[in-house]
């Protein structure tokens, strides 16, 4: 499998505009997966002033209630906007970058899942919703696992950081599960790319004309 990842094409997306991209991502993730939080405990405490993003503040069922809401809108951010927009986010859409399969296809739903869950809740050690899943999780469970599970997602996103820098195709750890990669939609290769695709389209389509004639 390593020789085969070391061996795919050079994709030639920039470092800066995926980092510009991520940064986005992750502030505008973070501010929206917070608001479900802040309005609720809000609502409840009317003289609130400073507001923690930690489940604890909360008493009994809040607690759940408020993380499943802080999952819910990370998971519209984060898996079906790029649903909609297909294989963009935020961040990607104004960096004219895109998630496309290995063939540079259009992604389809199953790869979107699996590689933005993975991204958010395996790699994402920093990202809010993660923090919030994983204090969910301990809620539901009584066990305390945040801290442990934060220490290996943090291992586990260094080692996807470097993966991008080491492979000629720039994937990440959740490109490789999910079959996919990142790429410059204004680039010159992403184009020819295309037009290598859409002309081994209609070869094959003449052939299955002249086979069926």
């Amino acid at each position: 499998m390593w020789n085969k990842l070391r061996n795919e094409p050079v994709n030639k997306t920039g470092y800066i505009k995926r980092i510009i991209a991520y940064g986005i991502d992750w502030y505008l993730g973070s501010v929206l997966s917070s608001l479900p939080l802040i309005l609720l405990y809000m609502s409840l405490h009317k003289d609130a002033v400073y507001i923690p993003q930690q489940l604890s503040i909360f008493k009994g069922y809040y607690q759940v209630i408020a993380g499943v809401l802080s999952l819910s809108v990370a998971f519209v951010y984060y898996v079906v906007l790029p649903i909609i927009w297909k294989g963009q986010t935020v961040g990607k859409k104004l960096l004219g970058l895109k998630i496309v399969n290995d063939n540079y296809q259009e992604v389809n739903v199953k790869q979107l899942i699996i590689r933005q869950v993975i991204m958010i809740l395996v790699e994402g050690s920093i990202y809010t919703c993660s923090n919030m899943f994983h204090q969910l999780v301990n809620v539901l469970t009584g066990y305390n696992i945040a801290s442990i599970w934060n220490k290996v997602g943090l291992v586990i996103t260094i080692l996807s950081g470097i993966l991008v820098i080491v492979l000629k195709s720039k994937k990440s750890l959740h490109d490789i599960v999910s079959h996919t990669l990142v790429v410059d939609i204004k680039s010159e290769d992403y184009k020819n790319m295309l037009l290598s695709i859409e002309k081994k389209n209609k070869k094959q389509n003449k052939k299955m004309k002249k086979r069926f004639a």
